[in-house]
């Protein structure tokens, strides 16, 4: 069997941090890897860094840049379809893995493979660091409050997540699983940990093998972000779902519950039964504290905002 890792790094003006990552994955202990770098129409020089590696690593790196800016979704599909390895793993361009990630995710996703015949994806915890290197939190899951049971946890994949994209790796089944993507998903790191909680098994590490770099630039989670006061909004409200529809009918009872439970609330939030739901079904944090915050916040959009 061909174990090489497909390592897949999307790009966009990442002229600032690119080497430190490429170096980080040239230098994993795991050494089968080949790494597809897609270029999303930067207008830095990233695109000559990555052309000053290929001519250093002519059968390690393979590249593009597409002739029209196509958006991170789109640039890591076109990625997955580009490779033909039977282990994938996906990279942001700021980021800094630690040497021991694809050889520990290796493993652990060879030992479940033995035990079943699935769609299989392997992440972990990550330590996050500032533009210079200075570690700001120790672990992205307790700073965030995640707490994600090991084994299935569908109403946590759904709402909080915490499967970060940057972490991630997948095998061939889950790949052939989740081609393509369907149209307006808000994040491929949350649509792959959807698609694998429904079909597949999850391998959740609480050991962290990335340095995640948080900057004003970042997708998701950007200084600013981190930083942001407190709201008084309800949350997921801008998630779109709508795409869960077209598999429903290959879905078990209980996962086709869940799924209607939250969908609903995203419809029609404004309702204090659905905080009752999202706690049932595990669709918000654990956290106790994050719980009963989120009871007066369901309170002031529910009975005093109309008022107000």
């Amino acid at each position: 069997m061909n174990n090489t890792v497909a390592v897949l790094l999307a790009t966009y003006n990442g002229e600032k941090y690119l080497k430190e990552q490429i170096d980080s994955i040239l230098n994993q202990t795991y050494k089968d890897i080949k790494i597809y770098i897609g270029d999303d129409c930067s207008k830095d020089s990233t695109i000559d860094i990555i052309r000053t590696y290929k001519d250093l690593y002519p059968n390690k790196i393979i590249y593009y840049q597409n002739n029209t800016n196509m958006g991170f979704i789109k640039n890591f599909e076109k990625l997955l379809q580009s490779c033909s390895e039977n282990y994938m793993a996906f990279s942001d361009q700021d980021d800094i893995w630690l040497p021991n990630k694809l050889e520990e995710q290796m493993k652990e996703i060879i030992k479940m493979e033995k035990k079943c015949n699935l769609p299989i994806m392997c992440h972990s915890d990550l330590i996050m660091i500032d533009e210079d290197k200075k570690i700001l939190y120790k672990s992205f899951f307790k700073f965030k409050k995640y707490k994600i049971n090991l084994k299935k946890d569908l109403g946590h994949i759904l709402g909080p997540c915490g499967v970060m994209g940057n972490t991630m790796m997948i095998n061939k089944a889950l790949k052939e699983k989740i081609l393509p993507f369907p149209k307006n998903i808000n994040f491929h790191d949350h649509y792959i940990a959807i698609m694998c909680e429904l079909f597949g098994k999850r391998i959740t590490l609480s050991e962290s093998f990335v340095l995640y770099r948080i900057h004003q630039n970042n997708t998701s989670n950007s200084k600013l972000n981190i930083k942001k006061k407190k709201n008084t909004t309800l949350p997921y409200l801008e998630r779109n779902l709508d795409w869960l529809d077209n598999i429903k009918q290959d879905l078990k009872k209980n996962d086709l519950l869940i799924i209607n439970k939250f969908q609903s609330y995203i419809q029609n939030p404004k309702n204090m039964y659905y905080y009752l739901e999202l706690i049932r079904y595990n669709l918000i944090k654990r956290s106790i504290v994050y719980r009963c915050k989120l009871f007066f916040r369901f309170l002031y959009n529910v009975y005093w905002k109309i008022n107000e």
